[in-house]
């Protein structure tokens, strides 16, 4: 019988430094965002250490394994789709081009690429907080927009993840000061600010 033991590996949080003079979207409102992402980056590493650890010692049936467990789904995604969004950004931001592979895409699947947005922008401004999600189906080329509430459920299987927009509150909370925070104007600036190419090279 080996000896070995289950030893996760350990994630770091990605540097986003340079996601400073995005349009619309303050520097406090990215620096909030930061240390909420951070966070979940912390407690996925604690997750799976304390996983981790219950499993080594044989107690995979304890009702604390379980329900760590299912928390774990909580904060991974919540790393996970931060990191998808924070890629997504640049401060240096140009319009979605025709020539674009993920522009001709959805070209094809809505028929332009003003359509594929209010589409999105339509599930991004559905009442709740959660996640607006451009998936790609690569089984058949498929792409539609999609609604996720709570970070570990309602991830379609197989589907590959392009884009990720958070309306989650805390993605506009200290927005546009000292303005109200309006989810409308924060869906605007988030387009203005989307890394075009970074959307495109998911599409592989």
């Amino acid at each position: 019988m080996s000896d070995s033991k289950y030893a996760p590996a350990e994630y770091k949080a990605k540097d986003y430094s340079h996601l400073r003079g995005l349009v619309g979207i303050t520097d406090e409102q990215i620096e909030v965002h930061l240390k909420l992402y951070g966070g979940y980056v912390n407690r996925t590493n604690a997750l799976f250490a304390k996983t981790a650890g219950l499993s080594n010692e044989g107690k995979t049936g304890d009702s604390s394994f379980q329900e760590l467990k299912r928390r774990l789904g909580w904060e991974w995604n919540g790393m996970r789709l931060h990191e998808y969004y924070f890629d997504g950004l640049t401060p240096k931001a140009g319009e979605l081009r025709a020539d674009n592979p993920f522009a001709k895409a959805v070209t094809a699947q809505f028929g332009s690429i003003e359509a594929w947005r209010a589409d999105l922008a339509g599930v991004a401004k559905m009442p709740g907080v959660g996640w607006a999600l451009t998936y790609l189906d690569p089984n058949n080329g498929q792409i539609w927009n999609h609604w996720v509430e709570d970070h570990q459920d309602g991830h379609p299987a197989s589907g590959r993840l392009l884009l990720a927009l958070d309306v989650w509150e805390h993605a506009f909370a200290v927005y546009r000061k000292p303005l109200p925070p309006e989810r409308a104007a924060y869906i605007e600036d988030f387009f203005a600010n989307v890394d075009w190419d970074v959307v495109a090279k998911r599409l592989a």
